[in-house]
C-alpha cells in the first residue's frame, strides 16, 4: 500500500551539543509535514536541547541504533535485531547524524530495505570502516567541498548540503547587559570570543598563545572562550594561561545555551582549529548572521565558509598569524568594520540558510523515496 507520507527517521547519538543536535532540529522543524513524517531516535533522554526536541512534536524512540559487528557470528545476530528494530518503526529513509565511522546502522537499514543516507560532518578517514560506511549508504551528504575533493572523489551518490541556520534568530538587537555583568567585563575592550568544545583540533592552545601577543596593544582585552571545559585538555589550558600570566584576561565559561548573548557582547569571533580541519561549523555561520566579524583558520571547512573573504582566514597553529589578523580586524575603521558585517549576513543569507539546506534535502529524500505525489 502506498503511503501519503515520506517517513523518515534521524538517527542521533544524544542531544547534548548545540551543534548537532541544533541543525537536526532546525532540519525537522522546517520540513513540509505535508509531505514527510520526521520521527528520532537517539540514546537518552538527557541534554540541554532534548526539551527542544520534544517540542517537535515527533516521535521520539529512546534506543541504541548501533550495534557490535565483532566477533562476526555475534554481530550478525547483532545486525539482525537492529534491524527487526527499524522494520518495526518502518521508515523509507533513515538519515544518519551520527558522526562516528560505525556502519552497523548502515548494515541494518540494508537488511530491512531502508534507505539509509547520513551527513558527513568531520574530516575524518583513518580507518577501512569509512569505506564500508560510504559503499552502503544510499546517500551521502558532505558538508563542504574539499570533502568532495579528498574523501568522495570516487563515488557518485554524493550530495553537497551545506549546514543552515535561521538567519532571523540571529539578528541582534543591543548588547545582553547580564552576560557582561556575570563574568565582569563593563570595561573590556575588545572582547574576543570562540564558540568550542575544549578538545585538542580546536586549537585554543594556539589562540590563547595568539592572544597574549593581541594584549601588548589592547591592554583590556578579554578571551571569551564558551564550550564544554571538563576536559583534559582544558586543564592543560588553564596551565597554559597560568604560566602566560594572563589568567585575569581568558575566560572559560564552560557549555552555554545563550549563545546569543555571548555574541551580542563580543567584538570579534575566532575560530582556530588546528589543520585537520573542520566539516561546517555552524558557530562561524551564527557569528557571520550575527554581525560579528569573524575569522578563521584556514583549513578544510572553515575555508569554505570564507570562500568569498580569504582576507578573513590565518595560518593554522601559528599564534603569531592568528595575532596580525585579530589585529588586522581591529584596527579598521567603523566604515570599513561595517561594509564587512554587510557582506557576511549577505553571504550566509544566500548560502546558508536553513531553508536552502532543507529544500535540498527534501529533494534528496523525494528522489530516494521515488515519490510521485505532486509537490
Amino acid at each position: 500500500m502506498k503511503r501519503d507520507k515520506i517517513k523518515i527517521l534521524y538517527t542521533i547519538p544524544n542531544f547534548n551539543t548545540a551543534g548537532s543536535g541544533k541543525a537536526l532540529i532546525n532540519v525537522i522543524s522546517k520540513l513540509d509535514k505535508n509531505i514527510f513524517e520526521p520521527s528520532i531516535c537517539c540514546r537518552h533522554d538527557k541534554g540541554e536541547l532534548f526539551k527542544t526536541a520534544e517540542d517537535l512534536n515527533v516521535p521520539i524512540y529512546i534506543s541504541s541504533f548501533t550495534t557490535v559487528v565483532k566477533p562476526r557470528l555475534r554481530g550478525i545476530r547483532n545486525i539482525y535485531k537492529l534491524s527487526r528494530f527499524f522494520k518495526k518503526i518502518n521508515p523509507d529513509i533513515i538519515h544518519s547524524y551520527n558522526y562516528s565511522d560505525d556502519y552497523s546502522e548502515g548494515l541494518a537499514s540494508k537488511l530491512s530495505r531502508i534507505k539509509w543516507v547520513y551527513t558527513k560532518k568531520n574530516m575524518g578517514w583513518g580507518s577501512n570502516a569509512w569505506k564500508i560506511r560510504s559503499r552502503i549508504a544510499d546517500m551521502i551528504i558532505p558538508q563542504n567541498e574539499e570533502m568532495i575533493k579528498k574523501l568522495f572523489a570516487d563515488y557518485e551518490k554524493i550530495k553537497l548540503i551545506p549546514i543552515g541556520i535561521d538567519i532571523n534568530e540571529f539578528s541582534l538587537n543591543g548588547k545582553d547587559s547580564s552576560v557582561i555583568k556575570e563574568f565582569n567585563l563593563e570595561n573590556s575592550f575588545p572582547l574576543i570570543m570562540t564558540i568550542a568544545n575544549v578538545i585538542p583540533i580546536k586549537g585554543l592552545d594556539d589562540l590563547i598563545k595568539g592572544f597574549k601577543l593581541v594584549l601588548e596593544d589592547y591592554e583590556n582585552a578579554k578571551l571569551l572562550i564558551v564550550g564544554e571545559n571538563r576536559t583534559e585538555y582544558a586543564h592543560e589550558l588553564e596551565s597554559l594561561v597560568s604560566t602566560l600570566g594572563i589568567g585575569d584576561k581568558v575566560i572559560f565559561t564552560g557549555r552555554k545555551s545563550n549563545i546569543k548573548s555571548f555574541l551580542s557582547i563580543s567584538d570579534l569571533f575566532i575560530l582556530s582549529s588546528k589543520k585537520t580541519g573542520e566539516g561546517g561549523p555552524i558557530s562561524i555561520l551564527e557569528s557571520m548572521a550575527s554581525g560579528l566579524i569573524t575569522i578563521g583558520s584556514d583549513v578544510p571547512g572553515i575555508r569554505d565558509q570564507f570562500r568569498e573573504f580569504p582576507e578573513q582566514l590565518f595560518e593554522s597553529q601559528n599564534p603569531g598569524s592568528i595575532a596580525n589578523k585579530i589585529l588586522n580586524m581591529l584596527k579598521k575603521s567603523d566604515s570599513e568594520k561595517q561594509i564587512i558585517k554587510d557582506k557576511q549576513k549577505e553571504f550566509i543569507t544566500r548560502n546558508y540558510s536553513i531553508d536552502n539546506e532543507v529544500e535540498k534535502l527534501q529533494k534528496v529524500y523525494i528522489k530516494l523515496a521515488k515519490y510521485n505525489r505532486p509537490v
